[in-house]
């Protein structure tokens, strides 16, 4: 089992061998691999932004087809995080945190979660989706606070599309540079390191919030 997620985690650095592996199989794994992360909470450790930015070089050399990768990770994206804001809802209404599910998220993540669904609203659900741990914390939350599922899917549905479009079409524009297909590892460190810039932004904001509070 252990050697299991270790491949699924590092899918997006051994992409092309699955290719190899699974012929036209591998959009399905794609879909699965997306589609997993954002329904359940307890599954962050799935790669994400950079196994789609490692799709989109692929399908700059041919290996993948562009259009079907779009439709396919921003459906995969739309439905797993409307799996994982009906898990939120079926636990709101049971109003337990004792249940087993709900244990198996972290009280911090959580906790952060609210604040920020709480702090930037409707906006939240739409640019959660480029912040780690919040593209899925904030699924859940909001579903679990009773928040309306169709105002969710819309702003859901725009993140989606934003982040398919940003991280695809980033990894097929640079795929066409022999450098980043020769060292697409290094490329997917600094995507991955890129991925936790607003997390560190929203970091020091909250930091020079809280210091001007002191003062």
């Amino acid at each position: 089992m252990e050697q299991v997620i270790q491949l699924l985690k590092n899918i997006d650095t051994s992409l092309h061998y699955y290719i190899n592996e699974f012929g036209a199989a591998i959009y399905i794994l794609l879909f699965l691999m997306v589609y997993f992360k954002t329904a359940f909470v307890i599954l962050t450790f799935l790669p994400g932004d950079s196994m789609v930015f490692a799709s989109g070089t692929l399908a700059a050399t041919g290996d993948l087809d562009f259009k079907s990768l779009f439709m396919l990770f921003v459906a995969a994206t739309v439905l797993g995080d409307s799996q994982n804001f009906f898990i939120g809802k079926q636990l709101g209404k049971l109003n337990s945190e004792n249940h087993f599910l709900y244990r198996l998220t972290s009280d911090k993540s959580i906790g952060k979660a609210k604040d920020f669904l709480s702090d930037y609203g409707r906006i939240a659900i739409t640019s959660s989706r480029f912040v780690p741990l919040m593209r899925t914390s904030v699924p859940f939350v909001s579903g679990y606070t009773g928040y309306e599922f169709r105002t969710f899917l819309s702003y859901n549905l725009i993140g989606g599309l934003i982040w398919t479009t940003f991280w695809l079409t980033t990894g097929f524009i640079l795929g066409n540079i022999p450098w980043v297909e020769e060292n697409l590892f290094f490329t997917l460190m600094m995507v991955s390191s890129a991925a936790f810039i607003p997390a560190i932004i929203g970091f020091v904001k909250q930091y020079k919030k809280k210091k001007e509070a002191l003062a």
